[in-house]
């Protein structure tokens, strides 16, 4: 693993501080940061800012209620901070929004615990990735159980869709499917689609 750039303290929800990591690198994505406990944060019109393989929805992903509640604002004032071409408004704007990014980084790693490492790439120009990841055990042992969940099941459903393929069965592995006309391309397609129920 690399050393990091910075260790760093954030606040958890009870206003204890906790240090923790920082990762920043320039487009080389590290393979320890891509694994599947690398919880993404980011605003992308999906009503969360988290996500693993997928949008991991606030409902149910056990983070305390404060700290759901300063990501939603955290997103809010992403969308508030573009103009109607989706630039930013200012400079200040964009970093405002990669400060609190961070930020939020290390308060979702203070809840999840040393086994998550928690990646935030700034919209904002020229900003590094960070990468957070928190030297202790989770402070939220339910969020930290319920995304440990999350993971198993992600490998879990990789695991057996790896072995539908393997075995060659019918209907296993990847397809696209043309919204517009229904046709479903295999990989080895050569633009010939099949329509679906075909």
């Amino acid at each position: 693993m690399r050393a990091p750039l910075r260790a760093a303290r954030f606040p958890d929800a009870g206003g204890q501080y906790g240090f923790m990591d920082l990762l920043p690198y320039h487009g080389d994505i590290a393979q320890e940061n891509r694994d599947s406990h690398t919880v993404r944060i980011f605003p992308d019109y999906a009503d969360t800012v988290l996500w693993l393989d997928g949008p991991v929805d606030y409902v149910g992903s056990g983070l305390s209620s404060e700290l759901i509640c300063v990501l939603q604002e955290w997103e809010q004032s992403y969308y508030d901070s573009l103009d109607s071409d989706l630039e930013w408004k200012s400079p200040s704007a964009a970093r405002a929004f990669t400060a609190m990014g961070i930020d939020m980084a290390g308060r979702v790693a203070n809840e999840l615990g040393a086994e998550f490492a928690i990646e935030f790439a700034s919209y904002e120009a020229g900003a590094p990735t960070h990468t957070v990841r928190s030297r202790r055990s989770a402070n939220n042992m339910q969020a930290s159980a319920t995304f440990a969940n999350i993971v198993s099941e992600m490998e879990s459903e990789k695991e057996r869709v790896a072995r539908m393929v393997a075995d060659g069965r019918p209907g296993a592995g990847w397809t696209a499917v043309a919204p517009l006309s229904g046709a479903v391309y295999a990989p080895g397609d050569r633009g010939l689609g099949v329509k679906n129920g075909d």
